[in-house]
């Protein structure tokens, strides 16, 4: 995932912090706090002072809509006793009592505040412009180590960033087994395509339909992994081929340009087809996994073991995706932008998944992800998550395998 674009203003303000020393009760020493994670991207995470449990903040927006959630209402009279600035009369006992909360206004119209648990001032927080400044000026650096010491909130379908460890489950259509981790809410990297190949079926695609590649689709890959390499095929500015062209190169090479033109093709603008992706994992009964973009190079798309395994086995039992995804040394017969036809290769290069000959499969990486895998074989389906190496991906399978 690329770097948030705050990343560099973060940094300048953390590599100034120290970690943070290690102690029994850190939590209740950060009551309140901001904290960035200085080994992940300055992520931010809210201590809430009540349940002592971490939030996480994504952005500016998200992070005032979620605090405003654990707000207390408060009157325009007791508001009044907690300073804005140095040197203004001020309720000790009343901001002590609230250090680190969010205050609402009941008698105006909901207005937040934070009250810095650090000086005891409270700050307007307007939108989530004004949330972000929160977080990049009062925020302190934590270590991965230290931040895995204060207990992840139970309510929120997001990653906990410090987990080190693989997930895996074995999933026969109705029970599962095997599990390891397989709650544990973890991104799915491009196997996000396997839900974005679902919804798209749902908007009864004409195979035979020609697209023309534009180069903000062929730039989209970008905008999430920044300079990182993804998973792409030889498309081009002005290339036109068929949809089916599309997706083969999505679900065989798992090409991100392919998949966000298969999502602009579907008929749908691509914030209503991220929410049809959502509304299809309810469909299925999956309450963990959450959908943010249909190339899983967002890596706030996430899901856990158990639940990839159902929406992977509803992927793999729909012939058309899973008939696609086997295609080998598939060539594309394109037309390029100066209208000279083109051919364009679509290879599978999953070599060391290929030995175990499923009926049908997806990877995926990402440095937040790790190594992701989902495979059908023999009616059952294999989903591994977050392998720390191929070897563990791999161990991970033949596991689930020779146990069925």
């Amino acid at each position: 995932m690329k770097k948030p674009i705050a990343f560099a203003i973060f940094l300048s303000l953390l590599i100034s912090t120290p970690a943070l020393a290690a102690e029994e009760n850190l939590a209740q020493r950060l009551s309140g706090r901001i904290v960035l994670q200085v080994e992940s991207y300055g992520r931010a995470w809210y201590i809430d002072p009540v349940s002592r449990a971490r939030y996480y903040l994504q952005d500016g927006n998200e992070a005032y809509f979620l605090m405003r959630t654990k707000g207390l209402g408060i009157t325009n009279a007791d508001l009044t006793k907690i300073p804005t600035k140095r040197g203004q009369t001020a309720d000790a006992k009343l901001v002590n009592r609230l250090r680190g909360r969010i205050l609402l206004q009941v008698e105006e119209n909901g207005e937040a505040w934070y009250v810095d648990p650090v000086d005891g001032l409270r700050h307007y927080m307007k939108d989530g412009i004004a949330a972000y400044e929160l977080m990049r000026t009062k925020g302190l650096g934590i270590s991965n180590t230290d931040l895995a010491k204060i207990t992840m909130n139970a309510e929120q379908i997001a990653h906990d960033t410090t987990f080190n460890d693989v997930a895996y489950v074995r999933y026969d259509g109705t029970a599962f087994s095997g599990g390891y981790n397989a709650d544990q809410i973890l991104p799915l990297a491009s196997l996000s395509k396997l839900m974005t190949a679902l919804v798209f079926l749902d908007t009864n695609p004409d195979w035979n339909k020609k697209v023309t590649i534009t180069s903000e689709q062929i730039a989209y890959p970008i905008t999430l992994a920044g300079q990182d390499a993804t998973s792409e095929v030889d498309l081009q500015a002005g290339d036109t081929m068929s949809i089916y062209d599309l997706w083969v190169a999505m679900l065989v090479a798992s090409s991100n340009q392919a998949a966000i033109t298969i999502a602009d093709a579907s008929g749908l603008d691509r914030q209503t087809f991220i929410k049809k992706m959502n509304e299809k994992a309810a469909e299925l009964g999956l309450t963990k996994t959450k959908f943010y973009d249909p190339t899983g190079l967002d890596a706030h798309n996430v899901t856990t073991a158990k639940e990839m395994a159902k929406l992977a086995h509803a992927a793999f039992t729909t012939p058309t995706i899973a008939t696609a995804g086997k295609q080998s040394g598939y060539v594309i017969a394109a037309t390029a932008a100066t209208l000279q036809p083109k051919t364009i290769t679509v290879a599978d290069r999953n070599y060391s998944l290929q030995k175990y000959q499923p009926d049908a499969s997806k990877t995926g990486y990402l440095i937040e992800a790790q190594r992701t895998v989902a495979l059908q074989k023999n009616n059952t389906t294999i989903v591994v998550l977050h392998a720390l190496s191929m070897t563990q991906r791999n161990q991970a399978i033949e596991k689930l395998l020779n146990s069925l």
